[in-house]
């Protein structure tokens, strides 16, 4: 039994671990450079929308990856999507992601998803597709869910009813 531990010991002992066959490979200055790669490449959909002279190029492509960094990256290439419906996309897209206008921009993102959430629900309960009507009700803020629900119950032309109940609401007349 102790021979078999001796042998075990022989070869384990003498087996060299894997840091000193790292360190080993390594020179001096590889060893003292950290593996943190902190830089961040910018998509191809925000290089796109980067205009102006090198230093305002410089410097929006600084504050994209700074937000890139603090975790924004998913927002930024939403509002690249956003930008392409625009007149002049690099110019919305730099106003949006300026610092005085960040916390709007966000806001605005959480109400264009809820408004995104509600135009479909509204579309379902219509049995059609969502339409630019539905989604502009919702912007102006007429109650699309309750008039949906109002006109599920109507046997024909529920699209018609539903856009007199908006527009009758929108307008402010009294049913």
């Amino acid at each position: 039994m102790n021979r078999a531990g001796d042998v075990l010991a022989g070869r384990y002992g003498q087996r060299p671990s894997l840091s000193s066959l790292t360190s080993k490979n390594k020179t001096s200055i590889e060893g003292s450079v950290s593996n943190n790669i902190t830089s961040i490449e910018l998509p191809a959909e925000i290089e796109s929308l980067i205009i102006g002279s090198d230093y305002w190029r410089t410097a929006k492509r600084n504050r994209y990856k700074m937000l890139a960094r603090q975790g924004h990256l998913r927002v930024l290439l939403k509002l690249a999507e956003i930008a392409r419906t625009k007149n002049i996309p690099a110019h919305w897209f730099a106003t949006v992601c300026s610092k005085v206008e960040w916390e709007r921009t966000l806001e605005y993102l959480a109400k264009l998803t809820k408004v995104q959430e509600t135009a479909v629900r509204v579309a379902q309960k219509l049995r059609t597709e969502v339409t630019k009507f539905i989604y502009q009700q919702i912007w102006r803020g007429v109650n699309v869910e309750r008039w949906a629900d109002t006109v599920a119950e109507v046997g024909e032309h529920k699209a018609k009813y539903f856009t007199w109940l908006c527009i009758r609401e929108a307008v402010g007349s009294p049913l």
